[in-house]
């Protein structure tokens, strides 16, 4: 999703708006997980690593998509065509993760080009 080219005056402020709503519900939200994990008061977000961080940003992410589909299977009314296909939240750290860990084994599996391999002593690469 991208910012749109706003037709009018009117159009960017309510966009800036939401987003200003979006994000006060959001960093709520983050203050909750953060005094949920590490006790009310505990701090600031300067004083969490960005390692914590990371981990607030993704248990948030994942309770608010939770939250989201149950509260729309409470109540239909709020589904759209998007809501038809549900997907568990991962974190990108996880998805790529499991794209990299599949993408070797797949290579893993075939014979490779490698100097070593059956494949590449067919061939000569010009090595003497």
């Amino acid at each position: 999703m991208s910012i749109p080219d706003f037709q009018s005056t009117e159009h960017q402020e309510e966009f800036e708006l939401l987003f200003e709503q979006r994000a006060q519900v959001y960093v709520n939200l983050m203050n909750k997980v953060k005094d949920l994990m590490y006790g009310p008061g505990g701090g600031n977000y300067s004083n969490l690593p960005g390692t914590c961080q990371e981990v607030l940003r993704d248990i948030t992410q994942s309770l608010m998509y939770d939250t989201e589909y149950a509260f729309k299977d409470a109540h239909p009314e709020y589904k759209n065509s998007d809501d038809e296909l549900f997907i568990p939240y991962r974190s990108f750290k996880e998805n790529v993760t499991e794209a990299l860990k599949e993408a070797m084994d797949s290579l893993d599996k075939q014979e490779s080009c490698h100097p070593e391999s059956g494949l590449a002593k067919n061939f000569d690469l010009g090595e003497k």
